[in-house]
């Protein structure tokens, strides 16, 4: 594969596609990268221009991977096309190897996977080529016969005619179409035909001395009656069903036309072609063979010199090669005649071959072959796979439109449970009653929508009678081939299921916390507010500040763990904006004193507006509360995130990870509450939170994994 390679990259992260080019070219300058951020902006790049290989992630908005993928084959069903994503799951795999994908590849953080991607693109499009080349020879080859500038004929060890063209018809001047020859009686034929030769005798005596010697005679030539010379071989070999003769007339007037044509389908051939002679020992045993011509491809697909080994022993061109077994094989094509087809491995030239050998005559044979180490791997990567589903925790089941089971695969023997085998039965009658209605819309719903993979989940019994939970994942596939059912991905999920009832249960707890806080606490300390008040206009007491100072603490103690508890880790609906808007509006909302607000951001990110707001509120509170003198804030941009910090007295290393924690505080005035709620507003959104030092030496907070809108 030395011409460049076209290679589509589509992905929703455009650094990340630039990554991508930039470390291919850098493997192999042959690429030519050209990308695309959506699989709408793929599919019009297909349109425009012509590529060799798609490479696609899968989790992209709108429409993923796979739809894309199924987009591609319906205009090109043979395009390779890698999927190469950080979704890495049995589902996706799956339903990229039922859409037609060519590979299937998994993002990780090291620079060796773009070795791999290079290596994957390479083999798919190397096989891709090759097949096209291959479907373009069988096209040729099926037509030669009847395109050949040279009359053909082929019969049996009964004389009856296998084949001939047009062309053997038209040499002779005979009225009958190729397919009234076929079939007829080739010893008749001759004794029709005679006549059209000048020495009609001699030539039907030389058919009969070739049909009793079966020895090869190349390049007989006869004069016929209307001036023209033709030229004939015959051909001896053997056909599964016996002996078969082949008869090739040539019109030597064209006769250097035809050795060029013939060379040409020699010497172009897609496929490796050598003529070799074997050779015996005394006793008639085959112990080397000679090359005696070899075509370009036999170089490109074995990488020897033709020049070098034409002439030479097998056992001198290539060190090893009688330890293979083709000495022998080939030994008994040429000595026995019997063509044979075989894969081997050859250690020598470490590549995977399918070779097919004939012998033209007694001790001389021809090879024609390809290299199929490429498919060989792809051959061990299926069986990887295929390992890999038998042994996932996971398994699958592919069900028929009646919900009767048609195939379970199996489970990994790591797994603490047995499924049951429900292999020809409906499986609803295993699910918890409570849970069965729930099942079969499930799968009913997978039935009319085969577009959407439906999710499902429900009790059901192990091989032990044991109630446990599953989820199950169905898509329709029936129709399509080779599942041709609805299959369905199941695991197992009761100590999940387990924990989301605790949860549920503690959030219940917490609901009644949050209403006893609320209105339990609020009202006595509503009360104490108001009677003092009135102590403040009877009596002129040190005492009234400290109580006005206790009770504003208690009160922003219960906003506090009311917002701890009633948000906790949520978010409602996210919303693009501009991360320096939203940090000005927060800062007036904040008392900030002489403290001054810079900020250095020009990002655009995805959050929830209230809950983001609370973030920067109490960072910002944070930052003036804990200094002495006024401090300058900072907001800026980070690769996936943004950060905020101050210039004042930082937070010690020591004390770092537990400033998230409810109820610290370094100040007598702090509720200790401030960023344990900025810690679960990060949380809920996704991202993570970070303390350490600002440059100048005050404390910075890094908030990354923020969704960036481009």
């Amino acid at each position: 594969m030395n011409r460049s390679v076209r290679v589509l990259h589509v992905d929703d992260e455009p650094r990340f596609t630039g990554l991508t080019t930039t470390h291919l070219q850098r493997i192999d300058d042959r690429y030519v990268v050209e990308t695309a951020e959506s699989v709408t902006e793929g599919l019009d790049r297909l349109a425009d221009g012509r590529f060799d290989c798609v490479v696609s992630d899968y989790d992209m908005p709108g429409k993923n991977g796979i739809d894309f993928l199924e987009a591609v084959r319906e205009s090109d069903p043979n395009l390779p096309f890698i999927l190469f994503t950080g979704k890495g799951s049995e589902e996706v795999a799956s339903d990229a190897i039922s859409a037609g994908v060519t590979d299937y590849l998994q993002k990780d953080t090291a620079t060796e996977q773009f070795e791999l991607l290079a290596n994957r693109i390479e083999n798919a499009v190397s096989q891709h080529r090759t097949e096209h080349e291959l479907e373009q020879q069988r096209i040729v080859l099926e037509t030669v016969i009847e395109n050949l500038p040279a009359g053909i004929l082929v019969e049996d060890e009964s004389r009856e005619v296998l084949t001939a063209n047009t062309e053997l018809l038209e040499l002779f001047g005979d009225d009958m179409s190729v397919e009234e020859f076929v079939g007829a009686d080739c010893a008749q034929l001759a004794r029709e035909l005679k006549d059209v030769f000048v020495r009609s005798e001699e030539f039907l005596a030389s058919i009969e001395d070739h049909l009793d010697a079966r020895e090869p005679v190349i390049g007989e030539t006869f004069e016929l009656a209307d001036g023209r010379i033709v030229e004939r071989d015959y051909i001896p070999y053997e056909l599964p069903s016996g002996a078969a003769n082949l008869w090739m007339y040539r019109d030597v007037t064209d006769d250097r036309e035809q050795t060029r044509l013939l060379e040409g389908l020699f010497e172009q051939s897609l496929h490796g072609i050598s003529i070799k002679e074997i050779i015996t020992d005394e006793e008639g045993t085959p112990v080397d063979y000679e090359y005696l011509h070899v075509n370009d491809q036999f170089e490109e697909l074995t990488g020897l010199d033709g020049d070098a080994i034409v002439g030479r022993r097998a056992t001198e061109a290539i060190d090893g090669i009688e330890e293979t077994g083709f000495i022998e094989t080939f030994g008994e094509v040429a000595l026995g005649g019997e063509p044979k087809r075989f894969e081997s491995y050859s250690e020598p030239l470490d590549r995977h071959y399918e070779i097919s050998a004939f012998a033209p005559s007694h001790g001389r044979f021809i090879t024609i072959f390809s290299d199929i180490t490429e498919r060989k791997a792809r051959q061990k990567e299926l069986e990887k796979f295929k390992f890999f589903v038998e042994h996932t925790p996971d398994f699958m089941i592919i069900l028929e439109e009646d919900l009767t089971v048609r195939y379970q695969s199996p489970i990994s023997p790591a797994v603490e449970y047995d499924p049951l085998v429900v292999t020809a039965e409906n499986p609803i009658q295993y699910v918890h009653p409570d849970d069965q209605k729930a099942a079969i819309n499930g799968f009913q719903l997978a039935l009319t929508s085969p577009d959407e993979v439906v999710t499902s989940e429900f009790r059901a019994k192990d091989a032990e009678g044991t109630w446990r939970w599953f989820e199950t994942r169905s898509q329709n596939f029936i129709g399509t081939e080779p599942i041709d059912g609805v299959l369905v991905t199941i695991r197992e999920v009761t100590e999940r299921k387990e924990k989301e009832r605790r949860l549920q249960r503690q959030n219940e707890r917490l609901d009644q916390f949050a209403s006893v806080v609320s209105h339990d606490l609020r009202n006595p300390l509503n009360v104490a507010d108001g009677r003092l008040d009135l102590l403040a206009e009877d009596c002129d007491s040190e005492h009234v500040a400290e109580i006005e100072w206790a009770l504003d603490r208690m009160d922003q103690l219960i906003d506090d763990v009311l917002t701890l508890a009633r948000d906790g880790e949520t978010v409602g609906e996210t919303e693009p904006m501009t991360l320096d808007s939203i940090a000005v509006q927060c800062w007036s909302n904040v008392a900030t004193g002489e403290a001054t607000l810079t900020c250095e951001t020009s990002g655009e990110i995805r959050a929830d507006r209230s809950r983001l707001s609370q973030l920067l509120e109490n960072l910002f509170r944070n930052s003036v509360e804990h200094n002495a003198r006024p401090v300058t804030i900072t907001v800026g941009d980070l690769s996936d995130g943004f950060y905020i910090e101050d210039d004042g007295r930082g937070i010690p290393a020591a004390e770092r990870e537990a400033v998230f924690e409810a109820g610290h505080s370094s100040t007598e005035d702090g509720t200790g509450f401030g960023l344990a709620i900025v810690a679960e507003i990060a949380s809920a959104h996704g991202w993570e939170v970070d303390v350490t030092g600002s440059t100048a030496g005050g404390a910075r907070f890094e908030i990354t994994g923020v969704e960036q809108v481009e």
